[in-house]
């Protein structure tokens, strides 16, 4: 069933999004920003019928089913309760909020609302993602042991001031490490241990970050940088070879099996061109069924997440106002 959207931000993730939206048979019908200007602009440029001047006022518009939150970091707990509190379902993007209080304030609201909240973790309705936990499952490797991913790119303030500010919820770990992170607790379970260290920016927030945590099923190793560009990987090793996840690790093209330094299978992720549709076909499925979480982003997934976040910064020394 194609649904009517609207849209709390005008960033480039929200153009992404709706695209995904229209190619899918939905339709995005208004949309929102904290500058009018830049509403009119965005709506002007997509076809979209309304746009407001100030986020909470798409939340009244009666033809609005289903709502995606893109705005900044700092807001995400502000606009996902804002349209809780009007019955209507959130996709928000990551990271769902700021640290873990507000996380679990915001879930148990849309339970006791009975309101379809998801946090926006693309990745695991990859094809590709899915079809690693497809190998694992099958045993290719034996048990997963070990798991190593690293996501850094070159970001500049200048390019988007909000990655480098503080008051905006800026940082390596949630723009790029929530992914590694993410990606190590789906394979191996949420960590027991946590060592984590850092290099701040001059603004305060994390420019980069390595981790090394416990498992009950083994071992990871991550890092997420604003400073250095990585190949944006992973790779899952058991007792009987590893299965590489080929880059970017987030929505990868493939995954390929080796033994030691052997390739021995080079996979293709049939579908992994739909990109951000994966994420729109997730919540329409869930609320054609009537549930309030989705089954393969489900809140305690990202309560795991959010906790271990929690601790990295503070580890690092990373905090917000």
């Amino acid at each position: 069933m194609s649904r009517r959207w609207g849209i709390m931000g005008t960033g480039g993730i929200a153009a992404a999004l709706t695209e995904a939206i229209t190619a899918e048979g939905g339709t995005v019908v208004a949309v929102s920003s904290a500058s009018a200007d830049r509403a009119e602009a965005f709506a002007a440029e997509h076809g979209i019928a309304r746009h407001y001047g100030r986020h909470h006022e798409l939340t009244a518009d009666a033809d609005v089913e289903v709502v995606y939150v893109a705005t900044t970091n700092e807001r995400h707990h502000l606009d996902v309760r804002a349209c809780i509190e009007a019955g209507l379902p959130v996709l928000a993007e990551k990271p769902f909020a700021l640290d873990l209080p507000r996380t679990r304030e915001l879930l148990e609201l849309a339970r006791e609302h009975g309101v379809f909240v998801m946090e926006a973790m693309w990745m695991k309705l990859q094809p590709g993602f899915l079809d690693l936990q497809r190998r694992i499952a099958a045993g290719e490797i034996g048990p997963p042991r070990l798991v190593q991913a690293d996501f850094g790119i070159v970001a500049t303030a200048e390019t988007d001031r909000r990655w480098f500010s503080r008051e905006l919820g800026g940082g390596a770990l949630l723009d790029v490490g929530i992914y590694p992170l993410t990606f190590a607790i789906a394979i191996l379970g949420a960590p027991t241990k946590i060592v984590a260290v850092g290099e701040l920016a001059a603004t305060g927030v994390d420019a980069q970050v390595a981790v090394a945590m416990q498992h009950d099923g083994g071992l990871s190793s991550w890092s997420c940088s604003f400073v250095a560009d990585t190949g944006i990987e992973a790779t899952v090793a058991g007792p009987a070879g590893s299965l590489r996840v080929r880059s970017e690790l987030h929505h990868s093209p493939g995954i390929s099996r080796r033994l030691r330094s052997d390739t021995l299978e080079h996979g293709e992720a049939v579908g992994h061109d739909l990109g951000y549709r994966w994420e729109v076909r997730e919540v329409d499925r869930c609320l054609d069924e009537g549930l309030v979480e989705s089954r393969i982003i489900p809140h305690a997934a990202t309560i795991e997440v959010m906790e271990a976040l929690d601790e990295i910064r503070r580890q690092v020394g990373v905090t917000y106002p």
